[in-house]
């Protein structure tokens, strides 16, 4: 049985991961020339802040503290200085960034079955993270289908 704590600690998780993603996306608008990805990376930095703000919310209902998720993981930043590498010596780097983006969202994906996994989940923090989870499935199966368009 999880504790409140432990729930707020997970959810903080969560939302660095968002903020992780809303970088590496902000990222990929800078590093790509098409102006079709641009548009689609626009909206994934847009929609994961608005998750930021989701979690935030919850954090806050919860009795948490969302500053304590705020900014990047080490990690992320690290792969982000990777996706720039890759990019420079790719011959195809819309393709390596979708993979990349791809990577990330599966990571993230992971993130989120791990807490919708656990009990005493309160349903209105499962609800959201369930609606964030069915997003992000669309969006590694569209980063897929572009990626296939650019390979």
């Amino acid at each position: 049985m999880e504790t409140r704590k432990e729930i707020i600690e997970k959810l903080n998780r969560l939302l660095t991961r968002n903020y992780d993603a809303e970088y590496g996306y902000r990222e990929a608008v800078e590093d790509v020339d098409d102006p079709k990805l641009k548009k689609f990376f626009k909206t994934y930095v847009e929609q994961r802040y608005r998750f930021g703000h989701d979690l935030k919310g919850e954090i806050k209902n919860l009795g948490g503290d969302p500053e304590k998720g705020k900014g990047t993981s080490v990690g992320s930043d690290l792969h982000r200085k990777w996706m720039d590498l890759k990019k420079a010596i790719s011959s195809n780097s819309e393709e390596a960034i979708l993979e990349e983006c791809r990577k990330g969202e599966i990571t993230t994906w992971g993130d989120y079955n791990e807490v919708l996994a656990m009990q005493d989940l309160p349903p209105t923090t499962s609800s959201l993270l369930k609606n964030h989870k069915t997003k992000i499935d669309e969006a590694i199966f569209q980063l897929m289908e572009l990626k296939m368009q650019y390979a």
